[in-house]
């Protein structure tokens, strides 16, 4: 089988291709959504069966894109603030996906479309055995290809325009990130169905997606909490003055 990430997220293309017809969020977690059921495997509930046949689109994978494609946009400008530019990658700029929206039933529409170019995928590798190995190498240069295009291009801000500056604290955000990435992917290899491959590496996956938007929670937390630079001021003179009365 085509490797969750990176040969299926290769249908983002459709988003430059027609970047109005599509949601690029959901085009790409559409596109591994199936997969995601297999972090379900060994709990006695057949999920993965449902989310790679045609009752999956509506029963699994638009709820699930729906869902995962909100928690990206509200973690992104948070997480991209503490990623390096990384040169031609540009990858400060999936900030500004926090911003972007679409309608309803674009959203829905690039789901499903990711979901089925996952099935289509499945079933050509199937038939093909043989090109597994060359198609996760295709999958891995093509879609550096495509982030490279976007960053060079900067079209995350042609589409979007520019996001707000987010204040970045990367000691803390990653100590965050790091230690709950780590609390949730140690007991990966003794849940059941860790013998199998993908099981394992979605799981994984999905360790690594939790520890991020638990540190983005907590910053948003932080920088709400921490008065502004005006505000420091404000409150410093009127500690000031109460102690001068006080005197």
């Amino acid at each position: 089988m085509a490797l969750t990430v990176p040969t299926h997220p290769l249908v983002v293309g459709l988003k430059l291709w027609r970047p109005r017809w599509f949601d690029g969020v959901a085009l790409v977690v559409g596109s591994i959504a199936p997969d995601l059921a297999y972090a379900l495997d060994g709990s006695g509930l057949p999920v993965w069966k449902v989310s790679h046949g045609l009752r999956g689109f509506v029963f699994w994978c638009v709820p699930v894109t729906l869902v995962l494609s909100w928690l990206i946009r509200w973690a992104a400008p948070v997480v991209a603030s503490h990623l390096p530019r990384a040169g031609p990658l540009a990858l400060r700029d999936y900030g500004v996906l926090g911003r972007s929206r679409h309608p309803w039933w674009v959203a829905c529409w690039s789901a499903v479309a990711g979901a089925v170019s996952h099935l289509l995928l499945d079933f050509a590798e199937l038939q093909m055995p043989v090109v597994e190995p060359v198609m996760h190498v295709l999958g891995a240069a093509g879609l550096l290809a495509l982030l490279v295009h976007v960053g060079r291009r900067r079209l995350l801000v042609r589409w979007h325009g520019i996001g707000a500056v987010t204040p970045s604290r990367p000691v803390q955000f990653w100590a965050v990130a790091t230690v709950v990435a780590l609390l949730l992917a140690v007991p990966v290899p003794f849940l059941p169905g860790a013998a199998l491959l993908h099981t394992t590496g979605v799981r994984l996956l999905l360790a690594v997606g939790a520890g991020l938007l638990v540190a983005a929670a907590w910053h948003r937390h932080i920088i709400a909490a921490v008065p502004t630079r005006r505000g420091r001021l404000a409150w410093r003179r009127f500690r000031g003055r109460r102690r001068r009365v006080s005197c």
